[in-house]
């Protein structure tokens, strides 16, 4: 009997040292603001995304609206458009390059700007409702896909390309505005007051790893 509480015993120790491990090097912070919480007001949204030196590189991003909101279409704004800027702040260098360790590096900053992007016919064809285009260049672009409805609810993705040149430790601080520059309003809240959930993935480049963030948003008359 003392022989098997000693094994489970050190059973239970490797779990929770793999648990820890598979979590400890993801543990980037994420918070959305918008500026208008009244019902079917236009909303200006706030993104800020962190990773510390040690966390593993993101490597995609997902943001769920619930049923009940608009996103503009595709067909309603004006192709390359600006609708929303921001800064990133990124480290890089020789010494992100795996192969460079020891090598010198340096935090970058870039301005970010946000365009609206013509839907090509793959993405047509899949379904996206609309694109909008994170240009960072020439650090790195990354097309964020709209897809969803209004009755469905929506959902945005962007994956940025992978980069030897960049590494961690990342600050975004990104604003879609509440209207496109010709005016169309970009997201619209919903018509009936209440609670609705914001749900946003981060997901590692490097592993399995996932961090989920939940926004309660209250919207009023």
């Amino acid at each position: 009997m003392r022989k098997l509480r000693n094994a489970l015993g050190v059973a239970l120790v490797a779990v929770v040292a793999l648990a820890g491990t598979a979590f400890a090097d993801f543990s980037p912070q994420f918070s959305l603001k918008v500026s208008d919480k009244k019902v079917e007001g236009n909303p200006a949204l706030d993104i800020h995304l962190e990773f510390d030196a040690d966390d593993e590189e993101i490597g995609n991003f997902m943001m769920d609206f619930p049923k009940g909101y608009k996103v503009a279409s595709d067909a309603k704004v004006p192709d390359d458009e600006v609708i929303g800027t921001g800064t990133v702040t990124i480290e890089g260098g020789p010494g992100c390059n795996p192969a460079g360790e020891g090598l010198p590096t340096a935090p970058v900053s870039i301005p970010a700007t946000i365009y609206e992007r013509a839907r090509s016919d793959e993405e047509l064809d899949a379904g996206v409702h609309a694109v909008w285009l994170l240009d960072l260049e020439p650090l790195n672009r990354v097309r964020l896909l709209v897809t969803g409805s209004k009755k469905s609810g929506w959902h945005i993705e962007g994956a940025p390309t992978p980069s030897d040149q960049t590494c961690n430790p990342l600050i975004v601080d990104l604003t879609i505005n509440d209207k496109s520059e010709s005016g169309v309003a970009l997201v619209t809240n919903p018509k009936k007051p209440d609670t609705y959930k914001v749900k946003s993935q981060i997901i590692s480049q490097d592993s399995a790893a996932i961090a989920k963030f939940t926004t309660k948003i209250k919207i009023k008359k």
